[in-house]
């Protein structure tokens, strides 16, 4: 992917960047001797940046968000030209709606895309899908792959302070997978890896709950004494019981007492009846929310590219197909409406039923309670009530409990597995390692001419790491200033070249936002003429960085001539000034 044009419709918002091949420069200035109290923060090169990035999809950022606070940005839609394997795309994305009416596709005919989400899976399978990838990929990795090829400075604490970590967000294990899919290097342990990471994230804070809610609730030290508590309730409901079972009324009484019991037990076979068909009804008014959507026009539009006639025969099998399928959607609907009709109808009428046997077992038990023969039963069943309900609720939770550490302890197990073929493949890739550090080098020694041959890059596996590996770029220990926009001012040339050498379907551009603030400014010109080497000999790249006159150029190093504010200025795709800024007025 080559980036071609940005821009805005209609025109003057912005002034239109024609990005080339090599170096782009994005330069602020101060651009009259008047000038020099004015600051060359907030001139636009950050927003210019962002912009670009609104246009891969990112979401608003907070310099977007102010210039729509103060400007009329309604009618305003920010445009990308760019081309992947020599052909020519367009995408449009507007200010007022960011996130449906998307026009994107081939430049000559483009198609206008009523939901963001939809170009975003089609817009990561154009620019980073490889049909003979080994790996693992997915379309919807858009927005964690991109932010690898733009790097903006959101602020001078944070930035480039680990190359491998590009998205500070996102956990290593998840980052990983990326970085190796960029190397062209197998990801799949480390794609499952990251699922087994996913899970033991979702369980551990559940089991914690459950646990420190049993300690609580039934005053337990540790949640092992739980079972022991269980075996108490046991014993306890079991004497309750045998007591009730012993318990003789008068003889006088005895008839009131059969019937009361005969009633407790209808009473209780409705509820359970009830409770069952309850169960039904919310089973089958769940069915009624699957969803079983199908695009015609969007898998139509992927075979028309291949044959027109063809398209059209599969969109209108497809069509029929999902009538068909939507009729017995809808009949399956109707069946299980009469269904639940049904199981509601029966479910109000066993509770007219139960209050009916409820007020005459009342009466019965007002009968007995008033010729004093019924009290130390009543209490006792109000006794056996409560140990039930204890020993069933803290039974449901040791349960629950104890199926989380199962799932945890056997998601252990599989993470112990794959640790082990994680370290045999290591083993296996060294020499698509070796072939990635070559590039490494090349980069580290063009720039840091002084330390050749004193880097090192390392990928090893590290079991105690939820990544299971370490990926390493070092430089050497004293070099302090700069030193970990260094670390990924290599690294991310390095994957870039990696990337062009080896044919991934990847972009063929990196941005770096303010990355040499803090740097030894010799290592800048010793970049430049690496990168005008490479663009001389024929090497198609796009490397585009943001740069201030001030605190950039204004030292005397190496071959300075070659970097002059004068020719920059002169080369820079744009140059913004404390009176020229990108839309008329300061952001950051």
């Amino acid at each position: 992917m080559f980036l071609k044009r940005l821009y805005s419709e209609p025109e003057g918002l912005f002034p239109a960047i024609n990005f080339k091949n090599g170096v782009n420069f994005i330069f602020a200035k101060k651009e009259k001797d008047t000038d020099t109290k004015k600051s060359l923060n907030g001139v636009g090169k950050t927003l210019l940046l962002d912009l670009l990035d609104y246009c891969l999809l990112s979401s608003e950022t907070k310099l977007i968000k102010s210039a729509k606070a103060n400007n009329n940005l309604k009618e305003s839609i920010v445009v990308l030209e760019f081309i992947v394997d020599g052909k020519d795309y367009i995408i449009k994305r507007s200010f007022a709606e960011p996130n449906k009416n998307i026009l994107f596709g081939a430049k000559n005919s483009p198609s206008n895309y009523s939901s963001i989400d939809d170009v975003k899976d089609i817009l990561c399978d154009l620019i980073f899908k490889n049909t003979d990838y080994k790996g693992r990929y997915s379309n919807k990795w858009l927005r964690k792959l991109i932010p690898f090829f733009i790097k903006k400075q959101s602020t001078k604490y944070d930035s480039f302070s680990d190359p491998i970590k590009y998205i500070k967000e996102v956990s290593e294990a998840e980052l990983v997978q990326y970085h190796l899919l960029l190397m062209d290097i197998d990801n799949t342990f480390f794609y499952q890896n990251n699922n087994l990471q996913s899970e033991f994230k979702k369980k551990s804070p559940a089991i914690r709950e459950v646990r420190d809610l049993v300690q609580d609730t039934y005053g337990l030290r540790d949640i092992s004494h739980a079972e022991s508590e269980i075996d108490k309730l046991h014993v306890q409901v079991g004497k309750l019981e045998g007591n009730i079972k012993q318990f003789k009324l008068a003889d006088q009484y005895e008839d009131v007492e059969k019937q009361s019991n005969q009633l407790t037990l209808e009473i209780k076979n409705l509820w359970f009846q009830n409770f069952s068909d309850r169960k039904k009804v919310e089973s089958y008014r769940d069915s009624f929310h699957l969803n079983d959507d199908l695009s015609v026009r969007k898998v139509g539009r992927m075979y028309k590219e291949l044959n027109e006639l063809l398209a059209e025969k599969i969109e209108k099998t497809l069509e029929e197909a999902v009538i068909f399928r939507k009729q017995i959607v809808q009949s399956r609907k109707d069946f299980l409406k009469t269904e639940i009709s049904d199981l509601e109808d029966g479910t109000k009428k066993r509770e007219v039923k139960i209050k009916e046997l409820e007020e005459r077992r009342a009466e019965l038990f007002r009968f007995l309670e008033a010729k004093n023969a019924i009290s130390d039963l009543s209490e006792a069943y109000l006794e056996l009530s409560k140990k039930r309900e204890e020993l069933n609720n803290l039974s449901g939770k040791i349960k629950f409990y104890q199926d989380l550490k199962k799932e945890e302890a056997d998601l252990k197990q599989e993470e112990a597995k794959l640790y082990v073929e994680i370290v045999s493949f290591i083993q296996k890739i060294q020499k698509s390692l070796s072939e990635f550090r070559q590039e490494f080098f090349n980069v580290h020694d063009a720039i840091y001419v002084e330390n050749k041959d004193r880097s090192s890059f390392s990928l090893t596996a590290n079991e105690k790491k939820n990544s299971k590996i370490n990926i390493d770029v070092s430089l050497p220990a004293d070099l302090s200033k700069g030193k970990n926009q260094g670390r990924t001012l290599i690294y991310d040339l390095a994957v870039l070249f990696h990337v062009i050498k080896k044919g991934v379907h990847a972009p063929h551009f990196l941005v770096h936002d303010g990355i040499f603030d803090g740097m030894d400014k010799a290592h800048f010109v010793h970049l430049y003429e690496y990168l005008e080497k490479l663009s001389n000999s024929g090497t198609k790249f796009q490397y585009i960085i943001t740069l201030n006159e001030e605190g950039t150029l204004n030292e005397n190093f190496g071959n300075a001539e070659k970097v002059t504010p004068e020719k920059i200025a002169e080369e820079a795709v744009i140059t913004l000034t404390p009176t020229k800024t990108l839309f008329g007025k300061k952001w950051d």
